[in-house]
């Protein structure tokens, strides 16, 4: 039986695993472990097979195309909201500082390879979680329960510091630049909010001026943020085009274009071909 509580969701029940075919997740992120069988989860333009020990990290927005568990499919699934995330990333930068890459290891390679002590910790977790969760409600219930899974999710970020071998020290890591933290808040931002496509959006968000964000962006990758917008907007454009049965109509419209004949013409000047094009490559 699934087990919520505010911002967090648990559960280890086949029934309660989404049959559901072709939807995109909300303002989530999924943690999903499995404990014996496997599982295979076609998402965005990948498939993800899990074995006994895998780890699967679904991060928020995505698409998600089927879910096919084996016959002796066990696991244990932790959804939370990814505010959870944004509190440890803006409480503890200097700790934290590496987000905006970990995402993107998360999109290419979604599963991690779990060893016998890491998944002890991961199953102790759980473990108390589900405990906790079952017992009377009392004055510190919820907040142990948010530390609970506030705590799982930084051992996941331990975990990923490993998959990048990123510098462990507080010496190496006082070294990160303020600018490259503005950075990598704006690619977070962008990847959340594929239908904005104003500069003056993006900087409001981070409390700076759209001036300085177009600085910070060419300081750190030698590209202004209209082409990194531009950028992500084609790469989610493409992605629906090829993975769903939208409409041209449907997609302008969920992207916010003002119309399809709009739409049309900025994806021919991006890409050269027009979204009809674009969807028969796929065929």
């Amino acid at each position: 039986m699934a087990q919520k509580i505010d911002n967090v969701y648990l559960t280890g029940s086949i029934e309660d695993l989404s049959r559901r075919t072709n939807y995109r997740l909300g303002e989530t992120t999924s943690l999903v472990y499995c404990r014996l069988g496997s599982v295979k989860v076609k998402m965005e333009n990948k498939e993800c097979e899990l074995h006994s020990g895998d780890l699967l990290i679904i991060m928020p927005h995505t698409f998600i195309r089927s879910v096919q568990p084996s016959y002796d499919f066990s696991f244990y699934l932790l959804r939370t909201k990814s505010q959870i995330y944004e509190d440890i990333f803006f409480e503890c930068f200097r700790m934290e500082p590496y987000w905006w890459e970990k995402q993107q290891l998360l999109r290419t390679n979604p599963v991690i390879h779990l060893v016998d002590d890491q998944r002890r910790v991961l199953e102790s977790y759980h473990t108390l979680f589900k405990l906790k969760i079952s017992q009377a409600d009392t004055n510190y219930r919820h907040h142990i329960l948010q530390a609970i899974a506030r705590a799982s999710v930084m051992e996941i970020l331990h975990l990923l510091d490993a998959e990048l071998n990123l510098p462990k020290t507080l010496e190496e890591r006082a070294s990160i630049r303020q600018s490259d933290i503005i950075f990598r808040r704006f690619m977070t931002l962008l990847q959340s909010n594929t239908n904005q496509r104003e500069v003056q959006f993006f900087a409001e968000k981070i409390g700076i001026t759209p001036k300085y964000l177009t600085e910070i962006c060419k300081q750190c990758s030698g590209k202004l943020p209209t082409d990194w917008i531009v950028e992500v907007t084609m790469t989610e454009v493409v992605r629906l085009l090829r993975t769903t049965q939208l409409s041209i109509k449907e997609i302008a419209y969920d992207l916010h274009f003002p119309n399809s004949s709009f739409f049309c013409q900025y994806v021919k000047k991006h890409t050269g071909k027009s979204p009809l094009a674009i969807r028969r490559e796929t065929k």
